[in-house]
């Protein structure tokens, strides 16, 4: 192979990749635009290429959700962090805790809405969603675990899970989409609650566990 041919292979090669990452951001902007979930049409307009390019670059949607899903966890990975993890009284941790998960679902709420819908329909994006909710109960763990390490294992599991599911996606969207409730309302929800989940010291009933 020459050079001159080596050198249009990767001219091509570039250009595709180029293809494919305006396509992938054109999706993430229609998404964050409301469009849940956008179409073929809208997402090649936006990015500027036929339909035929999008199926050149992407061999299915799905291909394509798949791709855009992992590009959204890389740019906001930072959101997923907790300041001071683990460190301050509980007051403060708790207040920290709070600010994260409310920060990243104002900032991501649309493409969170979105990954919950196709994880309903896409293996891998259900493990994926099962694999975000398993980290953060080990974050849940180590941020309180001086209130949580006292407890029994089964309590503590229970509390993990209850902390867990309030603080979810699936519970800042039914209490600011459907209840009414704004992002302060359940900002200052979730820090009472946690207030009383984690001073009650309660060991709770195991008879059951």
């Amino acid at each position: 192979m020459t050079v001159e041919n080596e050198s249009h292979i990767d001219g091509r090669r570039a250009r595709r990749e180029r293809g494919r990452v305006a396509v992938s951001e054109a999706m993430i902007d229609l998404v964050f635009e409301g469009n849940i979930p956008p179409t073929a049409d809208q997402i090649a307009e936006r990015a500027g290429v036929s339909i035929a390019s999008l199926f050149r670059y992407f061999e299915t949607l799905d291909d394509l959700r798949r791709e855009t899903t992992d590009i959204y966890f890389d740019r906001y990975a930072h959101l997923f962090d907790i300041v001071d993890v683990g460190e301050g009284t509980l007051d403060l941790r708790i207040q920290n805790f709070v600010a994260a998960r409310a920060g990243l679902y104002e900032t991501t709420e649309p493409m969170c809405r979105l990954v919950r819908m196709r994880a309903n329909e896409v293996s891998e994006v259900s493990e994926m969603v099962h694999l975000v909710h398993a980290t953060r109960a080990d974050q849940i763990r180590h941020h309180f675990d001086r209130e949580l390490a006292p407890l029994s294992p089964a309590v503590r599991d229970d509390t993990t899970a209850t902390i867990s599911a309030l603080t979810s996606f699936e519970s800042w969207d039914l209490m600011c989409r459907h209840l009414g409730r704004t992002h302060q309302q359940a900002r200052r929800a979730w820090v009472r609650s946690l207030h009383r989940l984690l001073r009650s010291g309660d060991t709770g009933d195991e008879s059951s566990s």
